[in-house]
């Protein structure tokens, strides 16, 4: 439940490449992969209980990549890890798309002007011409097809890049190709919204117009943003709030953390909330940590988990452990790490489960003013540590939920990156299995709403509204 699926994606675009001199061909990878899982992959006995089914798929798979090229070897691996039919599991190249590749970079460099670019943009009427920024970057953009604009370099942080260098295109219907730090190209989608704010959506990155005609003042650009982004309390009516929680990544927590201290009185005194968590695909369950006063009603049994104790985990806590700066403040931390890995080294191969508890209550103080009723919006791209929020709502004697299943990737979390021997693929795992298992499974299934909304129901919000208000 720690590791979202946008996160395990945004960690895809951003994690740069290493490579070793020898790379693994396509049967040595496909070998070297089904070790890793088989030995590694704390579901691998649930999942493979059918082994006719299992060994029948490994060895059609382990024949056809004797004669595989290296391009097209990833569409084998993908297909093994496929079986297992677990969303923590990724298996992806690492050496990403270079510039160059894709359509329309044809050169590294645009050929202009800035002062000629710096006139032609004082006039323009052009929504998107214009000098745009986001953290790290100044960035001109200017129209050089009919359907076609391209945005340079004008200031970097960094020394990768340097003035008039091509950063990104845009195409099409709000198609974008964009160029990551590691000069990997990612594509998708992006939107334009009014006061001048570009949103790259696939990479949840956020441009800001400052020339021309800049329209909306710091304060304004932020609530904006977080309009944009998903991250926001609203005042349906004078009895019912809504607040939206699109994200629970690491990156978020703080930002979450400020909207419900922000909000708080709010919250409070509202008489009906609704929690539209739609599109979250989880991250971590700090992130919603500040919000369980107010929906709680009595204390939250949650079932413990059992990791299994490898190598790579061990390698991954002593990593996170020497990369944590203040070693006085994170003092707790740091001896929670250390008993942790020695439980692990002492029980190499087994399942540990390090609190000692199979089930855990958690008594939280409650808020002295809350919500009477609260309704949660889920849906199926609902996911990981936001199902576990779901899974904690049922729970209190006050919330419903409404919508559809959600995605149902919750059993097996944490997520980590594993080396299995070949340095030309990166390989995602989890690192534990919940206690809940095998009698409540959540992956595949999805945590089920109290209300199912079906196709007919166009206005969520507004059905919750009603659900709440007409009594």
């Amino acid at each position: 439940m720690k590791m979202k699926l946008l996160v395990l994606l945004m960690m895809m675009i951003s994690a740069k490449a290493s490579f070793a001199q020898d790379q693994c061909n396509c049967e040595e990878s496909l070998t070297k992969l089904i070790g890793k899982i088989e030995t590694e992959y704390p579901g691998f006995a649930e999942k493979t209980k059918d082994t006719l089914l299992y060994h029948s798929l490994k060895r059609s798979l382990l024949l056809e990549s004797k004669s595989l090229s290296d391009s097209l070897c990833l569409n084998v691996l993908e297909r093994y890890t496929k079986f297992f039919k677990d969303s923590h599991i990724w298996i992806l190249p690492a050496q990403k798309k270079a510039l160059g590749q894709g359509p329309g970079f044809s050169k590294k460099a645009l050929e202009i002007n800035i002062k000629d670019f710096e006139k032609r943009i004082s006039k323009t009427q052009d929504q998107l011409e214009g000098v745009w920024k986001t953290e790290g970057y100044t960035i001109g953009i200017i129209k050089t097809a009919s359907n076609e604009y391209t945005g340079f370099i004008m200031q970097a942080d960094s020394k990768v890049w340097k003035p008039k260098d091509i950063k990104f295109k845009l195409a099409g219907k709000n198609h974008f190709e964009y160029l990551m730090l590691d000069k990997s190209l990612q594509q998708g989608t992006y939107s334009f919204h009014e006061g001048g704010i570009l949103f790259f959506n696939e990479l949840k990155s956020v441009f800001v117009r400052q020339q021309a005609h800049p329209v909306l003042n710091a304060s304004q650009i932020a609530e904006k943003i977080d309009e944009i982004e998903g991250f926001y309390v609203k005042k349906l009516s004078p009895k019912t709030t809504l607040i939206r929680l699109s994200n629970f990544s690491y990156g978020y927590v703080n930002r979450i953390e400020q909207l419900i201290e922000k909000n708080k009185e709010l919250l409070g005194q509202t008489e009906y909330l609704i929690i539209d968590l739609r599109g979250n695909g989880g991250g971590t369950d700090d992130a919603y940590a500040k919000l369980l006063p107010f929906i709680l009603t009595n204390p939250v049994r949650s079932m413990g988990v059992e990791y299994l104790a490898t190598q790579t985990l061990i390698d991954g806590l002593e990593t996170y452990k020497n990369g944590l700066q203040d070693v006085e403040k994170n003092k707790p931390e740091i001896e929670r790490i250390n008993r942790n890995v020695k439980l692990f080294k002492e029980n190499l191969g087994k399942f540990v489960n390090t609190s000692g508890k199979s089930v855990e209550i958690d008594t939280i103080q409650l808020a002295a003013h809350s919500p009477k009723q609260i309704v949660i919006l889920s849906n199926e791209r609902v996911g990981s540590a936001a199902e576990n929020l779901l899974l904690i709502g049922k729970q209190s004697k006050k919330v419903k939920i409404l919508g559809t299943p959600s995605f149902g990737v919750l059993d097996y979390a944490s997520a980590r990156f594993f080396k299995f021997g070949c340095p030309n693929y990166q390989l995602l795992l989890p690192t534990y299995r919940s206690l809940r298992l095998p009698k409540y499974p959540i992956d595949n299934i999805g945590v089920q709403p109290d209300t199912y909304l079906d196709e007919t129901v166009t206005d969520w919000t507004d059905y919750a509204l009603k659900y709440l208000e007409d009594n």
